[in-house]
């Protein structure tokens, strides 16, 4: 018997048992207080995630019991676990999962997915998640393998110290994706009054772990010794037991404390990094407001001459500040949150300094003033970052870079504030023209029914070549027939009307969706079939907006040419329109009216080219056009690309794409109240049980196969069975023994008889008869009573629930009559042989 075995089969003793019961349980504990945040808001006491962590719980503990119990392996435990995990889950973490069938199948899969990639729906969601999709399947999972594997592990002779690395475990799992902030206790006295209930928790896993750790050992040592006869014992003075007890006692205690005293100020100053910090980029991104849609805020009286942020220090060649990069668009916006099938912007952390390509670079200093938002001016692709002010620290903890878009944000609480200071080196932009972007690349990254069919009928009437020369001359011809104006009303004569000195107000709607830009485009075909091939651009100006609807044309014209295009909002700190169209010049203060929007496309060669998009301003809207047409007052949508919302998706700032969800019965459901919980409960059941019923039905199956058998295997199978009889009672296969020696070391009444009988079915040519095999499976039940009265109730049921006759063997039950070969189970290795044979004549003496 190998040392494993004997390990399986040793009884684990009840204190053993119920104290890795109470470990497990501890541990589950902990992981429940650790991630309630997630799940709860602070307020909320009852809870379904409170009921999951209990349900949880007793899955595993019963896992792991019936399987110390039964004193089997791995097998039955994952199979119970995994029975018990998938039936609560589906008919208590996932909502409405019994709603229907189709909704049943679609939990299931789930709950089958949540262990592996549920965490990651954790960890980006905002929180409090609720009872919110699959995501209580995460700690249930958790739950379930940390309770089973406890106490399955903590039971083993040779392995219980793995239970504490198990609950250790889980415990880093269940911080990993919790909360990223602490909950502080203003309520403890100094130095702990900046204790946090997340060091409380972790010092009770610990104490719990330590506890189990020292028990156990102390309890392996008294069994050590009683199995030594008592071991050598000598006098011990009176109290020295007490003695070392408080002494033992009052350095751990004194130990913890001093230890917390000294962390708690070092954990105070130091973020805690969890998978939420890490995720937390994307997370800000999703939930802010696009920068574009709210482009015209900037351009308000209120803020035309407030300032947002001032640029000194400038080294280098930089003519413009990118403050956020959006390269998406979803039909209704442009932004920096990938749609579906698309792969997200990865942002990282920052190192002392990132390589970048060229040998010119660009550093300044940036000192936040009024902007607000995530995002961080940048001139160009990032070479390394510093960071100043009172928030310096936490300012460089929480930036984050995207190489792809050539954009950073700062994932602190409100983005940045005024007083925070950037120290930006970054490298020169190439400075490539558009016309010289060469070939398209074929490949736009918006798709194709993103854009409007206006838009292409006028690409189509330009006439135009498919390169960057054409592009080049598109955007030209664009700005010369758009007209430029910042609001649907101007009432009052607004800062940037006067501005522009001799200027003749036209309204303009907001947003950018692709109505909007269906629109625009629109009244650019309507003026030019009006006015002829042969106008002027001054005669074809029809197409009214701002930067906003501008830049999002000019990436939608690149997109249907193949250019890859993006839209920046940001400042220019150097001239570069040569028709002088474009916002004024940030001069060392940025403010609203300084605020710009233009399109990067990507030429063939990898280069991001900044394109100018401002129309021009000194040729209004022909009135003739102007009285022919209704004023512009489009939807945010177009009604009919129009689609519902899901609220989540709403929360994280994504139009939904399902369908929209059909409307519920008011008509009285069978499936509620106790007949839900009968049947919940049965199905928890059957999945429990299922796999002991099916081991009962096997061996039933085998032994009935067996007697049914002709009677000469029939007489041979009676000897089987009684064998296995042997092996799920714990006693030694004997695979080297003759029937005999086997017969004598089980010891029981029949057992010699039955090996004789058996010996002459297998090497006699006359064999038995049809009353011979019925007396061999006689004294088989005479035997087996006696194997069983031998055991206690436990220790029978184990015997009838065990596997180990049923794994590695091949069984022959059936032969035909007269047949000249021996065949007998192979774990006697007997080699086939004629009657009457040497080796017959060994093996069955």
């Amino acid at each position: 018997m190998s040392a494993a075995e004997g390990d399986a089969r040793r009884r684990a003793p009840t204190a053993v048992l119920v104290a890795a019961c109470l470990y497990a349980a501890t541990m589950v504990e902990a992981v429940w207080l650790t991630l309630r945040r997630v799940y709860l808001p602070t307020d909320a006491i009852v809870s379904t995630y409170g009921l999951v962590v209990v349900l949880g719980l007793a899955v595993g503990l019963l896992a792991g019991v019936l399987t110390v119990v039964l004193r089997r392996g791995p097998v039955l435990l994952l199979a119970l676990a995994s029975a018990g995990y998938l039936a609560t889950a589906v008919l208590v973490a996932i909502p409405g999962a019994t709603a229907a069938p189709e909704a049943f199948a679609n939990a299931l899969v789930e709950a089958i997915r949540a262990p592996v990639t549920g965490w990651k729906d954790v960890v980006t969601l905002p929180v409090p998640l609720g009872e919110y999709g699959a995501t209580l399947a995460v700690p249930l999972a958790l739950v379930v393998a940390t309770a089973a594997g406890i106490v399955w592990l903590g039971t083993r002779a040779r392995w219980w110290g793995a239970a504490a690395a198990v609950g250790g475990a889980a415990f880093a799992v269940a911080i990993a994706i919790g909360p990223a902030a602490r909950t502080g206790l203003s309520a403890l006295p100094e130095p702990f009054a900046g204790l946090s209930r997340e060091i409380l928790i972790g010092l009770g896993a610990l104490g719990a772990t330590l506890a189990w750790m020292l028990w156990r050992m102390a309890d392996e040592r008294r069994r050590a010794l009683r199995a030594a006869g008592g071991g050598i014992r000598g006098e011990r003075a009176p109290g020295r037991a007490l003695g070392r007890a408080i002494l033992g006692t009052t350095v751990l205690v004194g130990a913890v404390l001093i230890g917390t005293a000294v962390a708690v100020p070092a954990a105070q100053s130091q973020p805690r990094d969890v998978a939420r910090t890490t995720i937390e980029p994307r997370l800000v991104v999703d939930r802010s407001v696009s920068p574009l849609s709210t482009y015209r805020g900037y351009l308000t009286d209120e803020r035309y001459d407030a300032p947002l942020f001032s640029v000194g220090a400038v080294t280098g060649d930089a003519d413009r500040l990118r403050v956020a990069t959006l390269p998406f668009f979803d039909g209704s916006e442009f932004t920096a949150v990938a749609p579906d099938g698309y792969t997200p912007l990865r942002f990282q952390r920052v190192p002392s300094a990132l390589p970048v390509d060229g040998d010119a670079t660009v550093s300044l200093t940036v000192t936040v003033e009024g902007l607000e938002g995530p995002w961080t001016p940048l001139p160009g692709a990032l070479g390394g970052a510093a960071f100043g002010g009172p928030r310096a620290a936490a300012l460089a903890d929480g930036f984050y870079y995207s190489p792809e878009a050539t954009a950073g944000v700062v994932t602190v609480d409100g983005g940045v504030a005024a007083g925070d200071e950037l120290r930006i080196t970054a490298a020169a932009p190439a400075d490539v023209a558009l016309a010289d972007a060469g070939d398209s690349p074929g490949a736009s990254g918006v798709p194709a029914d993103l854009v409007p069919e206006s838009l292409r009928e006028w690409v189509e009437d330009q006439g135009v070549t498919r390169d960057g020369a054409g592009l080049a001359s598109l955007v030209e011809r664009l700005r010369a027939r758009g007209y430029l104006s910042h609001a649907l009303a101007a009432e009052g004569s607004p800062r940037w009307v006067t501005d522009l000195g001799d200027y003749a107000f036209e309204p303009s709607a907001a947003g950018h969706s692709y109505d909007r830009i269906d629109r625009l485009f629109a009244a650019l075909v309507e003026r030019e079939a009006e006015a002829g091939a042969s106008a002027s651009d001054a005669q074809l100006v029809a197409a009214v907006g701002d930067d906003e609807q501008f830049a999002v044309a000019v990436a939608l014209l690149a997109a249907e040419l193949g250019f890859p295009a993006r839209v920046v909002v940001g400042v220019r700190i150097a001239e570069t329109d040569v028709h002088d169209w474009t916002p004024p010049v940030c001069q060392e203060v940025c403010r609203g009216r300084n605020m710009s929007v233009w399109t990067e496309v990507r030429s063939g060669a990898g280069d991001w080219i900044p394109v100018d998009v401002s129309p021009q301003h000194e040729n209004p809207v022909s009135p003739t056009v102007a009285t022919q047409r209704e004023p512009e007052l489009p939807t945010a949508t177009d009604p009919d690309r129009a689609e519902p919302i899901e609220a989540v998706a709403a929360l994280k700032g994504r139009s939904g794409g399902g369908e929209a969800a059909p409307v519920a019965e008011t008509g009285a459901s069978w499936f509620t109240g106790w007949v839900r919980v009968a049947l919940g409960g049965a199905l928890v059941l059957a999945l429990l049980l299922g796999p002991l019923l099916a081991i009962l039905v096997a061996k039933a199956v085998r032994r009935s196969r067996r007697r049914r058998a002709a009677p000469r295997a029939a007489a041979e199978g009676g000897w089987d069975e009684y064998v296995d009889l042997g092996l799920d009672a714990g006693l030694a296969p004997m695979p080297l023994a003759t029937r005999r020696e086997v017969a004598e070391a089980y010891g029981t009444a029949n057992g010699v008889a039955l090996a004789a009988l058996a010996d002459r079915a297998t090497f006699t040519r006359e064999g038995v008869e049809r009353d011979d095999a019925r007396r061999a499976w006689d004294m088989l039940a005479a035997d087996r009573a006696e194997l069983r009265a031998r055991q206690g109730w436990w220790r029978r049921l184990g015997a009838r629930l065990s596997t180990r006759s049923l794994l590695g063997r091949r069984d022959v039950t059936t032969a035909a009559p007269g047949h000249e070969g021996v065949h007998v189970d192979e774990r006697w290795r007997l080699v086939s042989t004629a009657p009457g044979s040497s080796s017959a004549r060994r093996r069955g003496a």
